[in-house]
Order: C-alpha cells, then structure tokens, then sequence
C-alpha cells in the first residue's frame, strides 16, 4: 500500500477526508508505482476560492506535483486527481511510444532514430540522393 501523509491547514482532521484522499490515489496507483504520496488540505480564510489542496506523488523518475483551488474541498481535491492522472497519462504514453519506436527499429535492423533522422534531413535515406546537375532557382 502507498503511504499517504496528509497535512490539514486550516481544517480540522477527518476520517472522511483521509477515506476520500486514499481512494483518489488508489485510483491513480494503475498509471505509476507510487511509492508516497503528500497531500496537502488546506483551507484559505482570506481568499476565494477558499479551499486548495497540493500533491506530491513520489514515483520512480520524477516526481508528479499538482495544485488546485476551488470552492468545495472536494472539487479541489477531483481538480488535484485529474491533473495527476493527465500527467501520469502522458509519461506513460511516451514510454509506450519510445518503446515501440526501439521495437520497431530493432525489427527492421536499422539504425537509432537520430541517425535517420539525421540522414533524412540530409536527402541520403532510401536512395534519394541530391543529384549536382541541378541547379538551383
């Protein structure tokens, strides 16, 4: 199990809140190896909105950090979830492609992208040679 600290600024502890808090990580344990999370509730007297959390997810690789504010703790917390969940998403749909792009390379027995790409942009890939007698307008 993940270990989740939570800090209350402003608010007074609650089961409720520390139930909710463990069930928006568990649904985010899928996308990454959590090894802790922090969270912080925090309860703002004197602006508005009033309620804004911030999350520390502590993964393998760099860490996942996001903030939000709202006017229900709740909604606050939803708004921390699902930019956690977006950037979690995208690291992990970059993994997926570089390892397909290495699979792929690797199947084809080519060579690394930089040197194709490198070649290509050179017009020496595949046989398209520039031809020197031609010239340029």
């Amino acid at each position: 199990m993940t270990n989740i600290s939570l800090l209350y600024l402003g608010l007074s502890p609650r089961t409720f809140w520390e139930n909710l808090v463990e069930a928006q990580v568990r649904k985010l344990r899928h996308l990454a190896s959590i090894a802790s999370a922090r969270i912080t509730l925090e309860r703002q007297h004197q602006s508005k909105p009033v309620f804004r959390v911030l999350a520390v997810l502590e993964v393998p690789g760099p860490d996942f950090h996001a903030e939000a504010s709202d006017y229900t703790l709740r909604a606050a917390l939803l708004k921390v979830v699902n930019n956690l969940r977006r950037q979690m998403q995208s690291r992990k749909n970059g993994q997926l492609a570089r390892r397909k792009s290495k699979e792929r390379l690797a199947a084809a027995g080519t060579a690394s992208p930089f040197i194709i790409a490198g070649l290509t942009a050179a017009g020496r890939f595949a046989g398209h040679q520039r031809n020197s007698n031609f010239s340029r307008a």
